[in-house]
């Protein structure tokens, strides 16, 4: 009886010990992120190590200006413990998706300023309908040929100069630049609000997440100190982007960056931007043009042609970096980098 008691007691020992062992590997089970573009989760990986499980939603390969969801994108954001997002101003194809879940996902930019530019497009869509109402009306009284190439003229002058006013009103809203992983300072919010987030949902682990926070902090002042030494000689060359993405990396380094070819790479710039530039190009003002590896882009080699301009290309999402501790850091390395070796 004594012996049957025994057993019975080291099995349940033994029982219980695989509980606790359970609990302690379920307690610590890496916590699923996904991220919407590559520079969010080099972020994700560098701050919070093997505590996360990173997946991307888009490619690389892909800008998120012009993204179309795919099934498999759909069940990815479902499956997720947290999904990592820019905002409206940068992922608008997210905001209906990420509305039926909006206790697993987190918005590193405030949506105050985007539901204002929202509602000032919405206006500015609504006169444009108005106008061409009224100028479908207009063209139908046109009979004579003559009359109606005048109509379509004056339809191309004010087509190019609403696509001025678009990237003017760009401009004027760089306050909220959606570009958020271009400036080290932005970087270390998006860290904190993520840091943030997960000791609010998983309070246990708060110490963990407080300790990867001050080491990410760390690490991020030394990798910045050491670029902006390495980009000090070059701050005063003169360059050309392809799209405004950088201006955060730009103004960080203090580097003198005099424009860009448009404001979306899905829209060609218009010919008084392209003339600008050429104008700028001639006069020896820049020493270099980038362009970006996601985009075609014939119009900078057509501006650019035989001029003595170095050329080089920048990636914004850093397709060719990988995720893992030092991302991010090595993200800014590579930026850095390329801007200073078609400078100097």
């Amino acid at each position: 009886m004594f012996k049957l008691i025994l057993q019975w007691c080291v099995l349940s020992c033994a029982t219980l010990a695989c509980v606790n062992v359970s609990m302690a590997t379920a307690a610590q089970k890496p916590i699923k992120v996904v991220a919407s573009i590559k520079p969010l989760q080099l972020i994700a990986a560098s701050l919070l190590g093997d505590s996360v499980q990173t997946e991307l939603l888009i490619s690389p390969d892909n800008s998120p200006h012009h993204y179309n969801m795919k099934p498999s994108d759909v069940r990815r954001l479902q499956d997720a413990d947290l999904v990592i997002w820019v905002g409206p101003d940068l992922e608008r194809f997210l905001v209906k998706p990420l509305k039926r879940n909006p206790a697993r996902n987190l918005a590193l930019l405030s949506e105050e300023g985007s539901e204002e530019e929202t509602t000032h497009t919405d206006e500015h869509a609504a006169h444009n309908s108005h106008d061409e109402h009224e100028e479908h009306e207009e063209h139908e009284e046109h009979e004579e040929h003559e009359e109606h190439e005048e109509h379509e003229e004056h339809e191309e002058h004010e087509e190019h100069e609403e696509h001025e006013e678009h990237e003017e009103h760009a401009d004027h809203h760089h306050d909220n630049d959606p570009h958020i992983w271009m400036a080290p300072e932005r970087i270390l919010e998006a860290a904190k609000l993520i840091t943030q987030r997960l000791q609010k949902d998983y309070p246990e682990r708060s110490a963990e997440f407080a300790a990867r926070l001050e080491s990410f902090e760390q690490r991020l002042h030394t990798a910045d100190s050491k670029l902006a030494a390495n980009l000090k000689d070059v701050q005063q060359q003169g360059f050309y982007v392809f799209h405004d993405a950088f201006e955060g990396f730009v103004e960080h380094y203090g580097l003198k960056q005099l424009g860009y070819f448009t404001v979306d790479p899905g829209r060609k710039p218009g010919a008084k931007r392209l003339n600008e530039i050429r104008t700028s190009l001639e006069d020896s003002q820049a020493r270099c043009v980038f362009v970006e590896p996601q985009f075609e882009a014939p119009v900078v080699r057509a501006i650019v042609g035989d001029l003595p301009i170095n050329k080089g290309t920048i990636d914004p999402l850093g397709r060719d970096i990988a995720v893992d501790n030092d991302g991010i850091f090595n993200f800014l390395n590579e930026l850095g980098g390329e801007i200073h070796n078609c400078l100097k």
